[in-house]
């Protein structure tokens, strides 16, 4: 026979108790008057009970509702060097032994707050990802922390597309030659392989969350984007870092996969912070709104964290604008006439037709290659040609250093960047995580 047994230490006038009454004693054979010896071993917090004719103490025969009930009363300077109020416990019963010491999940919370501020005042954080893409919310992380003085690593990332993560191996400089690549289907992965980090970035699918996104796909946020809840959730248990940071398009704030995600953070012991950030925050060309999510455990949070907004510099769009070939530049007459149908139909869509004098365009996508009608298109005015960023300026306008998309295609570098982050995003976050924390 073997139970486990939840419960907490409570505090009274005369100190902090330990109460063990009922069944689940006799079953283990400490009947009432069966006499017993008890060990503290103070380094584990380990409280060891055993049935032992020549014990010191015996259980005590109780009463409730006119039956027999054994207790075990536990009132003494060890227990309350061992527990606070409140504090949770875990007692494991088997037969003839008792063995009661802290939650697994308190341990947990404990070890990685000190792992955390240990390795922050030596040196060596370890960092991981997942939905990495092409690393450049990864990166941003890595070099704010390195901006503060301090070391960082990437000990694992997880990522569906070969592509990109093969990008982000080439490019992304939080990641070395000792980083783990877990690739293929967050879901999928096997527990073990979340091992032990300080730090742990992730953005789920975002497709379906968003307006387009639950348009062109048909369902919603559950049915679409559900399932990575579920291997967040098991990374979090298992790499059990001290921070965690999460950013998504900003309708997730409000999905039931986030209301569970916050409610099940909190209860792992972490303190939540949220905000949604765009431009005003960062000064960048792009104005691309995103909900960010920190967690910090709460042993170590600060009691507020917020970034705030800056003062616009005025750079316009022609600062980033490269030199282009001329076949780059075309008329895109289809594009002109589908907009012309959807203004006749009152549909709303118009075209970013842009000249370089802007200081900020709109959201660029995923697949920003296809030449979308909404997305932003340079034009010149001598002829009315229109052309797509390249993939430097699509870079730029993010703020993401270009060397990020090195050696890609233009279709897989506008893919890269068109599902990552205004780079100033996370980069401004993560020194705002670490200066409020220290």
């Amino acid at each position: 026979m073997r139970q486990a047994h939840y419960t907490a230490a409570a505090s009274t006038s005369k100190g902090i108790r330990l109460w063990l009454e009922g069944q689940k004693l006799e079953q283990a054979g400490f009947n009432a008057g069966s006499q017993y010896s008890i060990q503290y071993l103070q380094p584990k917090k380990i409280i060891m009970i055993e049935l032992d004719p020549e014990g010191a103490r015996a259980v005590t025969n109780s009463k409730r509702g006119g039956k027999a009930r054994p207790v075990i009363d536990l009132q003494n300077k060890q227990v309350a060097e061992m527990f606070n109020d409140g504090d949770r416990i875990k007692i494991t019963i088997t037969d003839g032994l008792l063995l009661i010491e802290p939650h697994h999940e308190d341990t947990s919370k404990a070890r990685r707050e000190a792992q955390f501020m240990e390795r922050v005042i030596d040196g060596g954080l370890q960092a991981a990802s997942m939905f990495t893409g092409g690393g450049v919310s990864t990166e941003a992380i890595h070099n704010a922390i390195s901006s503060l003085g301090h070391t960082s690593r990437t000990a694992w990332v997880a990522e569906l597309s070969q592509k990109y993560v093969e990008s982000a191996g080439q490019n992304c400089s939080a990641i070395d030659d000792e980083t783990v690549f877990l690739l293929g289907r967050a879901e999928e992965i096997e527990r073990r392989y979340f091992t032990n980090v300080d730090l742990l970035s992730f953005s789920m699918p975002c497709a379906g969350f968003s307006k387009a996104g639950k348009s062109k796909h048909r369902q919603d946020p559950i049915e679409h984007s559900g399932t990575a809840l579920f291997p967040v959730i098991t990374a979090i248990q298992s790499a059990n870092p001290a921070v965690i940071i999460s950013e998504n398009v900003t309708e997730a704030q409000d999905s039931p996969i986030y209301s569970l995600l916050r409610a099940e953070l909190k209860r792992l012991g972490y303190k939540v912070f949220e905000q949604i950030l765009d431009s005003t925050h960062t000064d960048s060309i792009e104005n691309r709104r995103r909900y960010w999510l920190v967690a910090i455990s709460d042993g170590i949070a600060p009691s507020e964290l917020h970034l705030p907004k800056v003062a616009p510099s005025g750079r316009e769009l022609a600062n980033v604008l490269e030199s282009v070939p001329e076949a780059d530049w075309r008329t895109y007459s289809y594009l002109n006439a589908k907009a012309e149908r959807d203004k006749a139909a009152g549909k709303g869509f118009k075209r970013q037709l842009l000249t370089g004098s802007e200081t900020r365009v709109g959201t660029i996508g995923r697949f920003y290659a296809k030449c979308r009608s909404t997305e932003p298109f340079i034009t010149r005015t001598k002829d009315s040609k229109q052309r797509l960023l390249t993939p430097t300026e699509h870079a730029s306008v993010k703020c993401v250093p270009p060397y990020m998309v090195a050696g890609q295609c233009s279709t897989t570098a506008h893919e890269i960047l068109g599902q990552s982050v205004d780079y100033r995003q996370p980069f401004k976050l993560t020194k705002a995580i670490f200066a409020s924390m220290f």
